[in-house]
């Protein structure tokens, strides 16, 4: 079982498909867009794979924190222009602002099977405990 601290929330992942990742959001990134998402969990979702990043709705409407462009594997961020929630599997350059809020701490080889989820699947997103 995770230690929950007060900086990190431990989140469950869980797609149609049977695949479940685990992660974390940090509240030291953007303190206020990870209280509103905790505030809405548990979160039932539709995700949508655009390059390789797997988008999932979020509908809070925030804005940037600590916005970036630059994006690492498994970095978690919250995106304004699409209200989403965005998990990805590359190194990359967003073509939007984004505010990294975590990491996916579930194996590269459980990443990697994000690409096999399809547009429109749902997804369950919980706290880990």
């Amino acid at each position: 079982m995770p230690d929950l601290s007060d900086t990190d929330l431990h989140l469950l992942f869980e797609f149609e498909g049977n695949l479940v990742l685990e992660g974390y959001l940090n509240r030291i990134h953007a303190p206020l867009i990870v209280e509103e998402i905790k505030f809405k969990l548990p979160i039932d979702s539709r995700t949508a794979l655009m390059r390789s990043e797997m988008q999932i709705t979020l509908g809070i409407s925030k804005g940037n924190a600590k916005p970036t462009t630059d994006v690492k594997k498994g970095d978690i961020a919250y995106m304004p222009l699409g209200d989403a929630l965005c998990i990805y599997l590359d190194d990359q350059h967003t073509y939007s602002k984004v505010n990294i809020l975590g990491k996916i701490t579930s194996s590269d080889e459980q990443l990697v099977l994000l690409k096999n989820v399809r547009r429109g699947s749902s997804v369950h997103i919980k706290v880990n405990d």
